[in-house]
């Protein structure tokens, strides 16, 4: 039996455990890898059934779902006409299965072979009624891992609201007594409006972490719904319409200003990322400016701003002041898309001082130019620059990276002041300076160092380092 807050009656022996249902609208060839790894589950086939909700496809999906199903007695397809948006077919494979769980599917992604099992016992021994699965990125799609590292049996709401895609399993009873739906109009983020009634009305959200359960795909032609193209104000308003439940469920003021700051963060102000707001035309930077500025005006007071690390917050406070030019100038301070850069490693040297290497290169350049590695304070008003030196007696990595090696002196180490430091690499490119954050490669080891200064590799994989009061 359930040993957590929520627990379904025994089921009978004839309702699977758990109802796989995909919107499927021109996913050739990849709804062949999908359905492959349905086939291959190590669940008993008895135990689950898919629901494939065909949206008018027409690449020769259909004929495929249907000679799949003929093969497997689990497999449902349905055939409609296209409604242009995966959230109208989702909910008729939510009225039309009947498993104790829900799991949404994308029809271009693929489940590890005992993906539903491992979810559904996991729900069951906790009572959990909303389980996060670990997922990574396939064919060049991103990922972010942190989330997905370790299992975290009851997640807080703020950290929930990290993750808004639909590939999750979900509670039955906890939709239905909810009355809980996607919208079916054509809008954007409609799985996060979903997530967010799911979020809030769930006794037990869990992450299954570890070992990837789910393998989110970049396609090769490039029809992911979410790589199309944005309108500020019809996705502004939809990250509204997720405020708006947020704020309507009366939560503790600090887990809502926790969470409308992250949201804030992550759906508005990446639009200010450096090199991408100065791609927008000036027309269209103004339009973005006045879409986030009615949405500052009805969730983001200054207290709410003030949660926001830098250089986010320092992006708001100009969005707020609706500054495009200021905004511009920030971003190319921030960083350029120009110039990468890598934690390779580091390592203790005498007397107090640390080693560090990094891995640069710049865009369609084979040669590096001189850099500097700057360690910048994140209240804005602290500044060391350290400089580094090629260093060409190990092998780079990559044929057109260098390996770059800087000492921070344990003068230097000691005069750093409290609080958070981020790592930039810095150059002159075409007579410009330029700036990179400095990301932590996933194999670079963390030097031991002295317990009041710690580096760390941030939830977004950059560098930076702490140092204690």
């Amino acid at each position: 039996m359930p040993q957590g807050p929520h627990s379904d009656a025994i089921p009978s022996e004839d309702v699977p455990a758990v109802s796989v249902v995909v919107p499927v609208f021109n996913a050739m060839p990849y709804l062949r890898e999908l359905l492959d790894s349905l086939s291959a589950q190590d669940l008993d086939a008895d135990a689950f059934e898919v629901f494939l909700v065909d949206d008018g496809s027409t690449d020769g999906g259909s004929a495929y779902m249907d000679e799949f199903a003929s093969r497997h007695a689990n497999v449902t397809v349905v055939h409609q006409g296209n409604h242009g948006w995966p959230g109208q077919p989702r909910n008729v494979g939510i009225a039309s299965t009947s498993g104790t769980y829900l799991f949404f599917a994308d029809a271009d992604d693929v489940l590890a072979p005992h993906a539903l099992r491992e979810l559904v016992a996991f729900a069951d021994a906790h009572g959990s009624d909303v389980v996060i699965p670990s997922m990574a990125g396939t064919h060049g799609r991103i990922v972010p891992p942190w989330l997905y590292i370790k299992t975290d049996i009851d997640v807080a709401l703020p950290k929930a609201f990290k993750t808004l895609a639909p590939q999750k399993l979900y509670r039955r009873s906890l939709l239905a007594d909810n009355d809980i739906r996607f919208p079916e109009e054509k809008v954007r983020l409609e799985d996060g409006i979903f997530n967010a009634a799911a979020y809030l009305a769930a006794k037990r959200i869990s992450v299954l972490g570890g070992e990837t359960l789910y393998f989110l795909r970049n396609r090769d032609d490039g029809q992911n719904i979410s790589s199309g193209g944005f309108d500020p104000v019809g996705y502004t308003g939809s990250v509204a319409s997720i405020c708006d439940v947020v704020v309507a469920a009366n939560l503790d003021p600090d887990v809502t200003a926790d969470v409308l700051a992250g949201l804030y963060r992550r759906k508005c102000l990446k639009i200010y990322t450096p090199g991408r707001f100065e791609r927008y035309s000036s027309k269209r930077r103004e339009e973005w400016l006045r879409a986030h500025r009615d949405f500052i005006d009805r969730f983001i007071p200054e207290s709410v701003e003030n949660r926001l690390p830098e250089p986010y917050r320092s992006r708001s406070a100009l969005v707020r002041r609706q500054d495009a030019e200021s905004l511009l100038d920030l971003g190319r301070n921030e960083g350029d898309p120009r110039l990468k850069a890598a934690f390779w490693g580091g390592q203790p040297s005498g007397d107090g001082d640390l080693e560090l290497f990094f891995e640069a290169s710049v865009v369609g350049r084979f040669e590096m130019p001189e850099l500097v590695c700057e360690l910048r304070h994140r209240d804005g008003n602290g500044l060391m620059a350290v400089p580094v030196e090629r260093d060409r007696r190990i092998p780079t990595v990559y044929s057109k990276a260098g390996l770059f090696r800087g000492l921070l002196t344990s003068e230097a180490l000691n005069a750093l002041r409290a609080g958070t430091h981020d790592f930039f690499l810095a150059s002159y490119i075409d007579r410009k300076y330029i700036t990179a954050r400095v990301r932590r490669l996933e194999s670079s080891g963390l030097p031991d160092m002295d317990r009041n200064v710690h580096l760390y590799g941030t939830g977004h994989g950059n560098l930076s380092l702490a140092v204690a009061n």
